[in-house]
């Protein structure tokens, strides 16, 4: 990874930082964690390709990640009638 490189990947986690909001009445709690989250991320990945392994964690294993919210079941439903819908036409 060159200084060039670096400089541009500071830079872009400098926007991310700058693009978090406090939660209020314009910007809900979810968008915050999600803002945040995601700063978190790439932050991470910067570590990580600069010292060859994740922060806080064994050489090679990754952070454990949140487990996905399940899909609520009337979002099944509409997927399965649209793939039904599209088989018949």
């Amino acid at each position: 990874m060159t200084e060039r490189d670096i400089v541009e990947r500071l830079h872009g986690l400098c926007l991310l930082a700058d693009r978090l909001r406090a939660p209020s009445h314009r910007h809900t709690q979810e968008d915050y964690v999600a803002d945040r989250d995601e700063f978190r991320d790439h932050a991470r990945r910067f570590y990580r390709d600069l010292t060859g392994n994740w922060p806080d964690h064994e050489a090679g294993s990754p952070p454990a990640r949140r487990a996905q919210l399940p899909v609520p079941a009337a979002v099944l439903r509409h997927r399965e009638r649209v793939r039904n819908a599209a088989k018949t036409t």
